[in-house]
């Protein structure tokens, strides 16, 4: 299995993991210091931002590196 299909894959857990702490009702400590530096709607707003679009981001670009690769064989 190529390397890169396994980064998208971790990517993808984290986005999971990340969105499902989100939609939580109980509120964790970092989404909590995140409301209280920024606010409430921007605080969320950055969250979302780094902790889902950006490995989802990263999980698209290796999955496509992982596909490339797998196709050149």
């Amino acid at each position: 299995m190529d390397v890169n299909l396994v980064k998208g894959i971790f990517a993808v857990y984290v986005v999971g993991v990340s969105l499902i702490r989100l939609m939580d009702d109980e509120d964790h400590y970092y989404l909590v210091v995140m409301k209280r530096v920024w606010g409430r709607s921007q605080g969320l707003v950055l969250h979302f931002i780094t902790n889902v679009c950006v490995p989802m981001l990263f999980a698209l670009v290796s999955f496509s590196r992982g596909i490339v690769n797998i196709a050149s064989f």
